[in-house]
């Protein structure tokens, strides 16, 4: 009976994985094109309340507006503001022509023209645009999307139809619901940047770049430079910022005792409406190289087929092997749900604090899925729950012993608002049952931690107590864990140094291992950041692993983008595994 039940979990869980599924479900002309006309509204003087808009009106504002009925100018002077249900533009000066929808805005010595659509932002000297259409030139530009700055150059605007019309992009897929059509703006001579400095730290020079307004931006092979230094060409079409991408261009730089010095790229290929690819590839001075594939395709919304390859070093079995997986994954409203594949998957295990071990995993496959975050008001954290269900092999083929496994469990954190005199408590803690019931085997681990946040003057402090609990064991060794308990602690502070746009920081951590009464490693930070940029010189002193006992290195990283790192000096496989 104890069997058919766990059995039964299993397909219950396999009906609330498909449940989560299923119910969270001619070349154009520019300058003097013209349309149909279309109504304007220009508000009476002291009109208080604007109007619902009927689509396609457009709607002018401005200190003084001269109109002309026999015509069909209008004229506006000062603050002016024109808008329609997709655009809005700001000048201190425009005319609009109701016949046209021409609309031509011009700057002054003191302010720019504007022009806003899908949460992106233009800024130029001269627009000529229609508002039917939305079609326009704009002039000695500058604008910002996303993290990036771009400036120079001028801006061609267009819906995306002109675009493909032009073969400035390729065209969309057909999706069940069409939304409304959207916009492109391609842009020609322009520098981008995340550092909002005059001379900035670091850029990207390109000869073009198209805007897909409020969703990604593409650099078309661009020169990556950190100041007045060409670093590299990227020889692809770069994404500078994207919903489904979360890579970054980045040279990479490693060091290690094992493979010695290593020099590589990384960053994303735009594919256009066929997907999207990630590439990395890492040389070492030692002859080894490591490289990885991900590419990524938007089925439908929310609903996305992924694949990889990666071809990893394993420090703990000194091999270097291709790991391919693919699968399905679905994200929405918080709620994740992923069935995938995975060959000699390269997975740690921590078996005690500070010292990981490697372990070539399989998965035939693996059903994935976590519920949204829920808020707990009364303790100010938030909890989730989820399940997993997989067969898997921790051999180095796929002939190897296969184990089942069914997992569920739940996580929660917290960092509460209030606090106790100067300590910001936060505290969490994660349960999970392992269930191998083709071995008759389970697992109870359960992970947890609190501490305190504080200051005392410029010094900032953090304290951390950190237990786990391991109850019975798994018949594979890359998912069997152990007791484990230890305590870290660290301080930073400040150092008066450089100029008002500039901070200079020192920290120090260290890990105590409580059930070996021991320190396991101490870190030492010495960080500067230059407004734009960060750049970190650390020194660990790993004193738990023979293998790694001291580690040193430089950090660098856009502030903009603070996830994505070029490190040299790391000795830890970690890295590596994180930037691939």
């Amino acid at each position: 009976m104890e069997r058919s039940l766990t059995r039964g979990g299993r397909g219950l869980f396999v009906a609330l994985f498909c449940a989560a599924i299923f119910f969270t479900q001619a070349a154009p002309s520019f300058a003097d094109d013209k349309g149909e006309p279309a109504p304007m509204y220009i508000p009476s003087e002291g009109a208080d309340d604007t109007p619902k808009q009927p689509p396609n009106e457009v709607f002018l504002d401005a200190d003084e507006i001269s109109y002309s009925e026999k015509t069909g100018l209008a004229t506006a002077e000062g603050n002016v503001k024109v808008r329609n249900k997709e655009v809005r533009l700001f000048a201190p000066y425009a005319e609009y022509d109701a016949d046209t929808n021409i609309v031509d805005a011009y700057s002054d010595h003191r302010e720019n023209v504007v022009i806003m659509s899908g949460g992106d932002r233009f800024t130029g000297k001269h627009l000529k645009y229609n508002m039917e259409t939305r079609r326009g030139v704009l002039t000695q530009v500058s604008g910002k999307s996303e993290a990036m700055y771009m400036q120079g150059g001028t801006v061609r605007l267009m819906p995306i139809e002109d675009a493909v019309k032009l073969g400035i992009v390729r065209a969309p897929r057909k999706k069940k619901k069409q939304s409304e059509s959207e916009d492109v703006a391609e842009w020609l001579g322009v520098t981008s940047t995340t550092c909002d400095f005059t001379n900035p730290h670091y850029r990207l020079v390109s000869k073009k770049v198209v805007v897909y307004p409020g969703k990604r931006t593409v650099i078309k092979k661009p020169k990556f430079y950190i100041g007045k230094t060409l670093i590299m060409a990227y020889p692809f079409d770069y994404i500078a910022n994207s919903k489904r991408n979360r890579d970054a261009l980045m040279p990479i730089i490693r060091y290690s005792s094992n493979k010695g010095m290593g020099f590589g790229i990384k960053g994303p290929i735009d594919m256009g409406d066929i997907g999207e690819l990630d590439v990395a590839g890492l040389y070492w001075s030692k002859g080894i190289w490591e490289a990885r594939f991900n590419y990524n395709y938007e089925i439908m919304d929310s609903l996305s087929l992924f694949a990889s390859a990666k071809h990893l070093y394993n420090e703990d079995t000194d091999d270097t092997l291709w790991r391919p997986a693919w699968g399905l994954l679905y994200e929405k409203n918080g709620w994740l749900a992923r069935l995938w594949w995975a060959e000699r998957d390269l997975v740690g295990n921590e078996i005690e604090p500070d010292v990981s071990v490697d372990y070539d995993v399989w998965r035939k496959p693996e059903f994935y899925l976590h519920t949204p975050w829920f808020k707990d008001g009364v303790s100010g954290g938030q909890f989730r729950i989820f399940g997993i269900l997989g067969k898997y092999s921790d051999n180095f083929s796929k002939d190897g012993e296969w184990t089942d496994r069914l997992a569920y469990g739940a996580e929660y954190q917290g960092q509460p608002k209030w606090s106790l005199w100067i300590f910001k408590p936060f505290y969490g803690a994660r349960y999970t049952r392992y269930d191998y019931y083709d071995k008759d085997r389970t697992q109870d681990v359960t992970n947890a931690w609190f501490g305190f946040s504080y200051k005392i003057g410029d010094f900032s402090l953090a304290s951390t107590y950190y237990r786990r609990w391991a109850d019975g064991g798994s018949p594979m060794l890359w998912d069997n864990y152990s007791d484990s308990e230890s305590f870290s602690q660290s301080i930073s502070f400040p150092l008066p140094l450089g100029a008002s746009w500039e901070k200079w920081n020192f920290a120090v951590s260290g890990n105590y291992d409580l059930q070996a009464d021991k320190i396991s490693s101490v870190r030492y930070t010495l960080t500067y950041d230059k407004h734009c940029i960060t750049w970190q010189i650390w020194y660990r002193d790993n004193k738990s692993d023979e293998k790694n006992k001291t580690e040193f290195g430089l950090t660098f990283y856009i502030n903009a983008y603070p996830e994505y790192k070029l490190e040299f000096g790391s000795d830890s496989n970690e890295s590596v595994k994180e930037d691939f």
